[in-house]
């Protein structure tokens, strides 16, 4: 006769030391990111309209501008490396849904790197290559780029949905997430839903809610409840 066993009861594994520094790495790439993007609107050339080509050749004319892409660039890959280390402690959140944590936030930082170096690849080429010349004849190319940026960034936001999705369900069922984190994720996932006309503001509240997930998971460190 064999005696009943209880299976034990699910343990995310995070305990306070494993979630610190994760988290650490959540805010700053929050905080990366917000920075990032928000100089990129405020400096980037207005493409849209007759005088797109004019303003977008004026705008890499400007040898401070092409530094302070290159520069943004820079911060933004950085923030993504961040978001891939903050990702496996949040991951680990999901339990069993931990796989659709990792698969969205991975493809999401990976499509946003690569959305980030389509942006900013006619940058740096003029910055740092003497042979490539900043013209109308080039120009062209850079507004070409800049569309596939954006194209980037709607195609991050929906696989970002995926992860979004995944933390509000674990927080209405489990109770692993807090309510607010998971509702919040759940808004943002929606907007992600309307694709090129919400992706300018879902992947600037993504960097927001990444700044407050990794907020959380410092809280949860040796110094939290």
């Amino acid at each position: 006769m064999t005696t009943p066993t209880t299976a034990p009861a699910h343990d995310t594994g995070e305990t306070p030391r494993r979630t610190l520094w994760p988290g650490i790495a959540g805010i700053a790439s929050g905080v990366l990111m917000l920075v990032a993007i928000l100089v990129t609107y405020a400096e980037s050339p207005d493409t849209e309209g007759d005088d797109g080509l004019r303003e977008t050749l004026a705008f890499y004319s400007d040898g401070d501008n092409l530094d302070l892409t290159e520069g943004m660039a820079i911060m933004m890959l950085l923030a993504l490396l961040l978001f891939l280390w903050f990702l496996g402690a949040l991951a680990r959140l999901a339990g069993n849904r931990s796989h659709l944590v990792l698969a969205g936030g991975t493809v999401f930082a990976a499509l946003l790197m690569i959305a980030t170096l389509a942006g900013s690849i006619y940058a740096i080429s003029a910055n740092n290559t003497d042979s490539f010349p900043v013209g109308p004849e080039t120009a062209t190319v850079a507004l070409l780029l800049l569309d596939m940026a954006y194209a980037g960034y709607v195609a991050a936001m929906a696989a970002a949905a995926v992860l979004l999705f995944t933390i509000w369900r674990v927080s209405v069922t489990t109770r692993a997430v807090p309510s607010w984190l998971g509702w919040s994720a759940f808004v943002i996932a929606v907007l992600c839903l309307a694709g090129p006309i919400s992706a300018w503001l879902t992947v600037l509240l993504m960097a927001v809610w990444t700044l407050l997930a990794g907020l959380l998971l410092v809280l949860r460190g040796p110094d939290g409840p």
